[in-house]
């Protein structure tokens, strides 16, 4: 018995159909998301620039506030960046509770300044905490600049006779222009406490700079 061949033709696919297929794959290929690397900002970066701002845009606060704390000029410039070295060490504990960063920096002020008056006193390098060093070190006048250090070197020897804690509801007020609810908020004491506070420190101021011989 002889075996049936089938015999018809095999069906080979065009040349057309291949390249529609193969057409097909190519679409398929490029519809795929790139795989190249997207550039994003670590959260490390955007610490680093908000840190930056925060910097850029306090530093002459942290300066004159350590100044008016009692802070020698010869000490202030170690003392700022004592203050932003903590500010970032603490960085992530800061919350702006409506009274922004400088209310936050100021509590770091105050103790980087407390602790500096301590160290003045157990270690003291001039009798007068280097006033009178600073008052030598003046330029020999310049019209309205020397009027105004003169000024504040004034302001300065005033309010070194005033207790740290009036003195810092004093400068808070009369040179930060902070309500005295927010003082409380910042210093945490009772609002009562900034108003005692801040009557007696400008009895003090007053007394202070009448003894000097003017008002800055």
């Amino acid at each position: 018995m002889e075996a049936v061949v089938d015999s018809a033709p095999l069906e080979v696919p065009s040349i057309a159909s291949s390249a529609i297929s193969t057409e097909g794959l190519r679409d398929t290929r490029e519809s795929r998301p790139s795989l190249e690397p997207i550039a994003v900002s670590t959260s490390s970066e955007i610490r680093a620039r908000s840190f930056r701002s925060l910097y850029d845009s306090h530093i002459d606060f942290v300066w004159r506030n350590l100044r008016r704390l009692g802070v020698p000029e010869s000490e202030v410039e170690d003392s700022t960046q004592e203050v932003f070295v903590v500010a970032h060490r603490r960085f992530d504990e800061f919350a702006d509770r409506g009274h922004g960063p400088r209310a936050w920096l100021f509590q770091i002020v105050l103790r980087v300044a407390s602790g500096a008056r301590r160290h003045r006193r157990r270690h003291p390098e001039f009798p007068d905490d280097g006033a009178a060093l600073e008052r030598e070190s003046v330029e020999p006048p310049q019209d309205a600049a020397f009027a105004r250090r003169e000024a504040i070197s004034k302001l300065d020897e005033a309010l070194a006779n005033i207790d740290l804690g009036r003195r810092a509801v004093l400068v808070l007020h009369e040179i930060e222009e902070m309500t005295a609810p927010e003082i409380a908020q910042v210093l945490g004491v009772p609002l009562n406490t900034v108003y005692s506070r801040l009557r007696v420190a400008r009895a003090e101021l007053e007394n202070a700079l009448a003894r000097r011989g003017g008002d800055p």
